[in-house]
């Protein structure tokens, strides 16, 4: 068991952030029950000076290390940015991702260290959330499957992770292995996901909602065609590389592609009453 394991926590911040909400994360991270932690942001090209005077503002902590970038290059490849860098570090023991809209509950970090602690063969650890609107009102208790064989199980149909909640060991990032697909601007997270689970790493969720996760008006209207698109070509992928053709997969799959190619009002309609 590891004595006092350090965090780091990967963010990425970009034109589209709103100040009051990215205030909202990095406080939740900051008030943390856990303290051995680095908060690592990475500012993905241009932004509004409001939030980079806020960010700034920020550097002046131990706990926070800004990296700025001129150039708007997405997600993936900013988390690649801190992930070669922490990792570089041999410094921390877990990486724990996080949005720049979501408010983690103060006992988030604690709850996935102890769990690593008490499970040493997860590899990556993720909880259930309760989803929230703009205005911070709860909308719905999204639970997860919390053992990897239903993780598994239930791959086709359903991503294994709140992507936001993850945290992951740090060591399966050393040597320059396993980073997101930079040259996508969506589901890269599936695709990291696909790839651990083809090299037996194992997963799990913690079913305790450990973060609020926002759902704005945006949500459905980003979901379009070429996520559409992304979504189906990332099954097939998983189908492919893990061996999990089947009836039903392919079935699930198309029905997915139908549902993002949907109106948003019915995207919205299913979102809302059609899960479990």
């Amino acid at each position: 068991m590891l004595s006092n394991p350090k965090v780091a926590i990967a963010m990425s911040v970009y034109m589209a952030d709103n100040l009051t909400f990215l205030q909202l994360a990095v406080e939740s991270l900051l008030k943390q029950t856990y303290k051995n932690i680095i908060i690592f942001i990475a500012i993905d090209g241009d932004i509004e000076s409001e939030v980079r005077d806020y960010l700034n503002s920020l550097s002046k902590s131990e706990k926070v290390f800004l990296f700025s970038n001129e150039e708007n290059k997405g997600l993936a490849s900013r988390l690649n940015q801190l992930i070669d860098f922490i990792t570089a570090e041999n410094a921390f023991d877990f990486i724990a991702r996080m949005d720049a809209d979501d408010i983690c509950v103060e006992n988030r970090i604690a709850e996935q260290v102890n769990f690593f602690q008490t499970n040493p063969d997860i590899a990556v650890v993720g909880s259930d959330v309760i989803e929230i609107d703009e205005f911070g009102t709860q909308l719905f208790y999204k639970r997860m499957e919390s053992n990897h064989s239903d993780i598994i199980f239930n791959l086709i149909k359903k991503c294994p992770f709140n992507h936001p909640t993850v945290m992951f060991r740090a060591n399966i990032f050393e040597m320059g292995i396993n980073r997101y697909k930079a040259e996508l601007l969506n589901t890269q997270d599936y695709y990291l996901w696909v790839d651990l689970i083809y090299q037996n790493f194992k997963f799990a969720n913690i079913n305790t909602p450990l973060l609020y996760f926002r759902i704005n008006d945006s949500f459905h209207q980003r979901r379009g065609l070429k996520k559409a698109k992304n979504d189906f070509k990332a099954r097939i992928y998983a189908m492919k590389k893990l061996k999990m053709y089947s009836i039903s997969n392919l079935v699930a799959s198309y029905l997915l592609f139908a549902l993002r190619v949907s109106p948003s009002f019915f995207k919205k309609l299913a979102y809302k009453y059609l899960r479990n």
